[in-house]
């Protein structure tokens, strides 16, 4: 094994990393867009213009984000194989810093000389680049930002660390202000970065000690550049510097106690990726039992960084704090819409790789034999990502992510209503009924879920469900215009004409009550519901309601040819009102009818013009 490593270069181990990692991204390339993928793309104006991102006095909110986003629009318009493409790029590239830092503080912060920072680095590298907590980051577009963050955060790492080595008094002076430069591009990807100064100072402490290191007076300049750095964001854009001012206005204690427990789920995913899923459903309730064992096991790292891994090895205690510094901005006492997402994991999970492949070299170190324990560290690495391949699997389409999402955390009302409507979105009727009747379960008041229930019987051609569920979702909200819409159209498939425009003409008032605007066919379909209703209420011989029910068609649609003529005919018949049926037949010669069409309205015309009269013979379908 030691033959395999001294034959290791880092453009062989580089080229590795990157045919590993695109290869098991690969199969996400294709895959559609997912969630807020649209709000990025669509839901910004200012990705179709590079001038905005290249002017300095519009820097603001995640910009390096927003311009990566903007170039991707340049290069490929929506196309979502730009975007994956990128996202690979990124952590490919990040996987390749981490390798650096990690041989460079192994090699120089310890004294296990260059083949253990070398496997190290390696074992490193694959179980950062190769975890399966990494997908949501890379093969879901919108996280990027952490990618990106994490491609700065550790670029500035080691550009802060190659410039405080020993003998690099040239590259100090490039390298110093390069890695400020970059850390701030790092917060302006995604704002977490902002953690940078506490970890290099953490690593200034752990590592930056003895004969391999200037003394800290060299760097003390490179320190005093922070609050340099933070005024200048604060002159060139006072945006930036009020969004990391707006996070210490936001500190909530409960949520803090809620997260500190919490911290036991991501470091469970590390140690076994299973159960991944897109959105987890946790309690916002402080549970104080569970809490207790979380402080517990806090303060049993915080012991064992501070007493046993300092003395012993440092790079241990450098770990076990990297993981909770870099996770505080987005797991501690911040709102946030959900209360943990893998993606924030992208930059903490840096400290657990190193942490374990410390341990793993430790042990094959000490091993009698090692090849063994090596084959079991290529194992599992060949597992991680077989894990990878079969998770991007699950972004292969809307339904298929929130289908996982909804049977991992079945209990969350807003999956499953997610997952009801992408099976709507797509069709797929009878797979959209399982999660509907599953909130239902939950919460039987739901008024939209009913409505949704009702589409998907309608659809599949089950009528009497469908009834009984848009009338149950008028019966919980009876101001809800879309309600009284879904039951007329039902009423006019099933041929309840009069029904149906009673209920068109409810979800007309209600549309106009509340502001809404109806869909594009409402009216449309409105007017042939008034019509139809005309027809029906002719049939039994109820002309007064038949011809109100014509001429709200009429009104409805003027371009409707065969209210007018149904409404021109009644006219004649039961009000003996010529003048007025001429009205409607002359403005339906108009609208272009067919000759056949044509030649009844004439005829039709000059009997109204002879006797006042007109014959029974309807108007043929156009």
């Amino acid at each position: 094994m030691k033959l395999f490593f001294t034959r290791l270069n880092t453009l062989n181990i580089f080229i590795a990393l990157a045919g590993i990692i695109f290869l098991i991204y690969a199969n996400g390339l294709n895959t559609p867009l997912q969630s807020d993928d649209e709000r990025h793309i669509y839901g910004t104006p200012q990705i179709t213009n590079m001038d905005h991102y290249t002017n300095l006095s519009n820097i603001g909110y995640r910009h390096i984000n927003g311009l990566s986003f903007a170039l991707n629009y340049q290069w490929g318009q929506d196309n979502p194989f730009g975007y994956h493409l990128f996202n690979i790029l990124i952590h490919i590239g990040t996987t390749f810093l981490v390798f650096f830092i990690a041989q460079l503080t192994i090699a120089k912060g310890t004294s296990w000389g260059e083949d253990a920072a070398l496997k190290i680095a390696l074992i490193t590298a694959l179980l950062f680049g190769l975890h399966p907590i990494q997908t949501e980051t890379v093969t879901y577009i919108s996280g990027r930002p952490g990618g990106l963050a994490g491609l700065f955060y550790f670029l500035s790492l080691l550009l802060f660390i190659l410039a405080s080595l020993k003998g690099s008094r040239v590259l100090r002076f490039a390298f110093y202000p390069l890695s400020l430069i970059i850390f701030f591009m790092a917060v302006l990807s995604k704002e977490s970065a902002i953690t940078l100064p506490a970890i290099i100072i953490l690593y200034d402490l752990c590592f930056m000690q003895g004969q391999k290191w200037p003394p800290f007076r060299s760097r003390l300049g490179f320190y005093f550049c922070y609050p340099a750095l933070a005024g200048a964001a604060f002159f060139l854009s006072p945006n930036v510097f009020s969004v990391i001012q707006g996070f210490f206005k936001k500190i909530h204690l409960t949520l803090g106690l809620v997260q500190l427990d919490l911290l036991k789920h991501p470091l469970k995913l590390f140690l076994f990726p299973v159960n991944l899923t897109f959105e987890y459903d946790f309690p916002t309730q402080v549970s104080w039992a569970s809490l207790l064992v979380s402080i517990a096991i806090i303060l049993l790292c915080i012991f064992l960084a501070v007493k046993k891994f300092y003395v012993k090895s440092s790079v241990l205690t450098f770990c076990v704090l990297w993981f909770p510094l870099t996770i505080a901005p987005t797991n501690s006492f911040m709102p946030r819409t959900h209360l943990f997402s893998e993606r924030n994991m992208y930059i903490p999970s840096f400290g657990l790789c190193l942490f374990f492949a410390v341990l793993l070299y430790l042990i094959a170190d000490k091993a009698k034999k090692r090849g063994m324990i090596w084959g079991a560290v290529l194992l599992i690495f060949i597992c991680t990502a077989i894990m990878v391949v079969k998770r991007n699997q699950v972004y292969a389409s809307p339904s298929t992510l929130w289908a996982d999402t909804f049977k991992k955390s079945p209990n969350k009302l807003s999956i499953g209503k997610t997952l009801s409507i992408h099976y709507l979105m797509e069709e797929d009727y009878t797979n959209a009924l399982t999660p509907l009747k599953a909130l239902l379960q939950i919460n039987p008041n739901l008024y939209d879920v009913h409505q949704n229930l009702g589409i998907a019987y309608k659809s599949l051609g089950n009528f009497p469900e469908a009834e009984k569920h848009f009338k149950e979702a008028i019966h919980i909200k009876p101001t809800d215009p879309s309600s009284h819409f879904n039951l007329a159209s039902l009423y006019g498939n099933l041929g309840y004409f009069v029904q149906a425009s009673r209920e068109f003409d409810r979800a007309d008032a209600l549309y106009k009550t509340t502001g809404d605007y109806p869909p594009r066919q409402f009216f449309s379909d409105k007017a042939r519901a008034h019509n139809q209703a005309g027809i029906e209420l002719i049939q039994s011989q109820k002309f007064e309601p038949a011809i109100v029910q014509l001429e709200k068609s009429v009104q409805q649609n003027p371009k409707l040819l065969s209210a007018r003529f149904n409404l021109a005919k009644l006219l004649l018949e039961f009000k003996n009102d010529p003048e007025k049926a001429k009205t409607h037949l002359q403005a339906g010669l108009a609208l272009n009818p067919t000759p056949q069409q044509t030649q009844v309205l004439k005829n039709l015309l000059e009997r109204i013009k002879k006797t006042g009269a007109t014959g029974k013979k309807g108007l043929p379908p156009s």
